[in-house]
């Protein structure tokens, strides 16, 4: 945490949370209802790391990882679903809000959910020093983690 003094008042500033404007663009992808292809380009740092890939739903992460090594894992299939169903009980409450409708319970508590994870397919990991993984890896991680993210997958020589 840093305190700053700002006209005698202390503001405290909390490191840990994730990059604001970067956690509501992936808000806003997780609760898209159907499926992206390709999803939206994106570099991200991350302890050094530079993570490169297409950014997708969480519902689209979960059930693509459910398909892995040609079989459907069973946690991964009921994750998916039940996060799929999250995504359409906010975007349902998107829509009732937006005319005036009454949002049920279940619909607020999906739109209010807190955003905290960010799924990548396609994805590379550039470490300094190292050549660049293969691309096609799904990836998860905490948006906590992020330290920098542009637009954009990155454009490495494969020196």
């Amino acid at each position: 945490m840093l305190d700053a003094m700002l006209n005698g008042v202390t503001a405290t500033i909390d490191w840990s949370e994730p990059d604001g404007v970067l956690a509501t663009y992936v808000a806003q992808m997780d609760r898209l209802t159907e499926p992206v292809s390709p999803g939206v380009p994106l570099s991200l740092s991350v302890h050094g790391l530079l993570v490169s890939g297409e950014l997708i739903p969480q519902w689209q992460w979960f059930a693509e990882v459910s398909e892995l090594n040609d079989h459907e894992d069973a946690f991964y299939v009921g994750t998916a679903e039940h996060v799929k169903e999250q995504s359409d009980l906010a975007h349902d409450a998107i829509k009732i809000r937006d005319t005036g409708g009454e949002v049920t319970h279940r619909q607020h508590t999906a739109l209010m959910a807190p955003t905290r994870y960010i799924h990548l397919r396609n994805t590379r990991i550039h470490s300094p020093g190292a050549r660049g993984g293969e691309a096609g890896a799904l990836w998860r991680g905490r948006l906590a983690d992020v330290s920098g993210w542009t637009p954009g997958a990155a454009a490495l020589s494969e020196d």
